[in-house]
């Protein structure tokens, strides 16, 4: 059985929204001896289950309260927004119970639970059938039970795993119960819109805004890009001025992980950044981030030259660390050495290209892993050089590694290599016009839409996420070689494939928006300063990490080049 998404927005009508929201927000006025107008027309037969009120002020949650069971009666919707409207004042859960100076700010949210639905078999059909984020669960065991609304998994960060053990002990049973036969699951539908005292209704799904492909425009790409600066400028280690690798915003905590290729990679989205902006205040990151990779070079000498230079890390001189390198450079032309740097890191790259036009993916080693990526990123990177310099050696080695990778992929197809190499061959073209490397970008990227972009879902939001089934944060990266690939369709003159890219950039960056933690979505997580302007893992897992933002900028960036939005 297929699970249904969500309540239909007409579940409750914009009316009805606005005389429910008036009546809680005399109940909490009246709780406080204040003036309340309690005429408001409540609807008196809405087919729903269970009902929640939220508070929120400051942008951050206050309370959170169930109505309890009450008989049906026509009177039941307006006793249960008294009921829960009541309890969520006494809440102390949240930094204690709502004071009377907040009141006239505070924002109500209301969830509906509707479509009570038993679900049998163990974790694997539960996490078939329950959605994160867009189904609230119910367990009963004799005399036990416990409700999740749809919200504690997003704002918790729980997967379905954690949300059943946490669920299980919040009924005051083992964290196993899911396992126990005597244990009963239901699966509820969903329907939450939020309001504030100027009668302002924003629904949302999955706990987030939503936004309509329509609405999005460059204007609004602008303002978008320009919140993940603020993003890196609060996510700086102090101690050695480079960027925290992952945030957990749910937890409030950084991750001790980290990824070298990946600090270099979003160092050079920061400078981006700062070149886009103008903003100085990125220098810190960007020299910062120079200063420390840098020192890991190694250089190769022919007598008193120096013929070419690598980084090694930890013991590992990985292809793609040059091209990251090249990449940071190349948007920071006033640190000391750039142009020689630039020119021995890109001899670097060239040196590990074979007769047959392969690359090794690592410096002094047998060890040739990263195929899908390393050598995608570094012809991506002499391309770039190639634009700046018109050194021929770059253009050269790129088309000598054409031919190989073209039948690589023919014979290995995935979607990791395409991003890099769409970008790569879209400079190509654009010096040499060869229409046999505008074939294969459209080649790739054809094959990409048809058979990894989700067009169709019972969930409406994971709609133009990637890959299909497993939408995430990689949508960013497939959206960066779709640009490219829309632009070599423009200057083919190929008006079929502009169109047929357009509208999956579309869909791919709405996707991509959606995971985007802004002031009007953050409510849930203890520090917003730290998660606004970054980008989730996917639309249930809300974990950040350094990539996830540098792929959605450039992704956003390239879609603003485009020019998809200035419709």
């Amino acid at each position: 059985m297929q699970p249904r998404a969500s309540v239909s927005s007409e579940f409750i009508s914009g009316q009805d929204k606005e005389e429910m929201l008036s009546y809680a927000y005399s109940v909490l006025d009246g709780y406080f001896n204040r003036p309340s107008d309690n005429n408001s027309e409540i609807p008196k037969f809405i087919d729903y289950d269970h009902l929640f009120i939220t508070f929120l002020n400051n942008n951050s949650v206050r309370c959170s309260m169930g109505a309890g069971v009450q008989p049906m009666s026509p009177a039941r919707l307006k006793n249960n927004i008294e009921h829960a409207t009541t309890r969520c004042i006494k809440d102390d859960r949240f930094g204690g119970v709502t004071k009377e100076e907040e009141i006239d700010d505070t924002v109500i949210v209301f969830s509906f639970l509707v479509n009570k639905t038993p679900i049998s078999g163990g974790l694997s059909a539960l996490t078939r059938e329950i959605e994160l984020g867009v189904h609230g669960v119910e367990i009963v065991n004799g005399g036990r039970n416990a409700f999740f609304k749809e919200s504690v998994a997003i704002s918790k960060n729980y997967d379905h795993t954690k949300m059943f053990e946490r669920l299980c002990r919040k009924a005051e049973l083992g964290e196993d119960c899911i396992n126990d036969p005597q244990t009963i699951v239901y699966r509820y539908d969903t329907y939450t819109f939020m309001g504030d005292r100027a009668g302002k209704i924003t629904d949302l799904y999955r706990y987030n805004t939503q936004i309509a492909a329509e609405d999005i425009n460059q204007e609004y790409l602008n303002d978008r890009i320009k919140l993940s600066v603020g993003w890196f400028k609060n996510n700086v280690n102090p101690q050695t001025g480079l960027l925290e690798y992952m945030y957990y915003p749910s937890d409030d905590r950084y991750s001790t992980d980290n990824n070298h290729v990946r600090q270099i990679a979003t160092a050079w989205s920061v400078a981006k950044l700062r070149n886009y902006f103008s903003d100085r205040s990125l220098d810190g990151i960007v020299n910062s981030s120079l200063d420390h990779y840098l020192q890991f070079l190694k250089c190769e000498r022919e007598g008193k030259r120096t013929s070419y230079c690598f980084a090694e890390i930890d013991g590992s001189a990985k292809l793609a660390y040059n091209a990251f390198l090249i990449f940071l450079l190349l948007e920071s032309p006033d640190y000391p050495n750039s142009q020689m740097l630039l020119a021995q890191i890109a001899r670097g790259i060239v040196s590990q290209q074979q007769e047959d036009g392969s690359y090794n993916t690592y410096f002094n080693s047998t060890q040739n892993s990263g195929q899908d990526y390393y050598p995608g990123e570094a012809v991506f990177a002499l391309m770039k050089l190639y634009q700046k310099t018109e050194n021929k050696n770059y253009l050269e080695s790129v088309q000598k590694a054409f031919p190989y990778y073209r039948n690589y992929w023919r014979e290995n197809k995935n979607t990791a290599f395409i991003p890099w190499h769409s970008q790569a061959y879209r400079i190509l073209y654009e010096e040499t016009k060869d229409p046999e490397v505008a074939d294969f970008i459209f080649e790739m990227n054809d094959w990409i839409v048809q058979n990894h972009q989700t067009l169709q879902s019972p969930y409406g939001d994971l709609i133009g996420g990637m890959p299909r089934g497993q939408e995430r944060n990689s949508t960013s990266s497939y959206m960066e070689g779709l640009t490219s690939a829309h632009v070599v369709a423009q200057l083919a003159g190929d008006k079929n494939r502009v169109r047929k890219y357009g509208d999956a950039i579309k869909r791919g960056i709405r996707f991509i928006l959606l995971t985007q933690y802004t002031p009007e979505n953050s409510f849930y997580v203890p520090n917003q300063d730290r998660a606004v302007g970054g980008f989730r893992s996917s639309l249930a897992n809300n974990s950040q990490r350094i990539d996830f933002v540098q792929h959605a900028v450039f992704a956003l960036l390239d879609a603003l080049e485009t020019g998809v939005f200035s419709n």
